[in-house]
């Protein structure tokens, strides 16, 4: 009887708690900065939200840093979870384009 009560509980609590992460972990794919402009990071947003966007940005960065330029996520980003950027964020992100623009 137990061993029936214990599955039971672990059969909802799979029931409940799954469709709650899925569709937490769907509401933070979207991106909620980068929404509209012609950037390349806006385009990746439209295509793929968050995880496309940070492909997109963390390849940025790399081209940047082969032009000897230095940049970073947390100097445009206050913490890397909701993406929230600081108060040079916009300015910073235009000087990364700008970077990356170098041949």
């Amino acid at each position: 009887m137990t061993r029936n009560l214990t599955r039971f509980l672990l059969a909802a609590l799979f029931t409940v708690a799954l469709p709650i992460g899925l569709a937490s972990a769907k509401d933070d794919a979207k991106c909620t900065i980068a929404t509209k402009g012609d950037s390349p990071t806006a385009k990746a947003c439209a295509k793929g939200g968050r995880a496309e966007a940070k492909k997109i940005m963390k390849e940025m960065v790399n081209k940047a840093k082969a032009n000897k330029e230095k940049f970073t996520c947390e100097q445009c980003h206050k913490d890397l979870d909701s993406y929230e950027l600081t108060k040079n964020g916009e300015e910073d992100f235009k000087k990364l384009e700008a970077a990356i623009a170098k041949k």
